[in-house]
């Protein structure tokens, strides 16, 4: 059994008043659906404003039903953060490449393997050619453990972003067709 916190008369104010204009912006949300005018600016906005609402009521709930105890006893954060990457390959050589296995996932495992685990410099190899590719870092307060991926739906999952993160780098490594490309885009980038 879970005994909540009733919360001081004010957060259950703030819930409630919260609560009320979830429901009143629910309800244009609705109207919009209804009548089929869900894809214009107005609805866009309606749907801006239902999400912030959602937040806002979960912030309320959370302050009224908040343990004063458990903030307490929390251990102070330590820096966390992620490192999410996308790069692009072409198989130059496919009867090398997919040598390593039967298929292209079972290729790139054998390479993974290979290399330890380190998965950029495991796909460096004369079979493949590097393209384009991005690399991200964000804070986060929760790095993945064991359980986020038995309760992920699917495996990509846990490649979202979380709205808790912030953005803190982002290397973009474009791969262009010709120097005069490169050097256009070089100069659009110092503007």
């Amino acid at each position: 059994m879970t005994i909540m916190e009733n919360g001081s008369p004010d957060s259950r104010k703030t819930a409630v008043a919260a609560g009320l204009e979830l429901l009143a912006i629910l309800e244009r949300h609705i109207k919009l659906l209804e009548t089929e005018k869900d894809q214009d600016d107005a609805a866009v906005e309606v749907d801006r404003q239902l999400w912030e609402a959602v937040a806002a009521y979960g912030d309320a709930l959370d302050e009224l039903y908040d343990d004063e105890d458990e903030s307490e006893s929390e251990a102070p954060d330590e820096l966390t953060f992620t490192v999410r990457t996308r790069y692009d390959y072409t198989v130059i050589d496919e009867k090398a490449f997919l040598s390593a296995g039967k298929g292209v996932g079972e290729a790139v495992f054998a390479l993974l393997e290979r290399a330890g685990g380190r998965p950029i410099s495991a796909l460096e190899v004369p079979s493949l050619e590097t393209g384009s590719g991005i690399l991200t870092v964000h804070l986060n307060n929760e790095p993945l453990v064991s359980a986020d991926f038995q309760a992920a739906d699917e495996p990509t999952d846990l490649l979202l972003v979380d709205p808790d993160e912030t953005l803190a780098y982002v290397l973009d490594e474009p791969v262009y067709d010709s120097r005069a490309e490169a050097e256009a885009a070089a100069k659009l980038r110092e503007v």
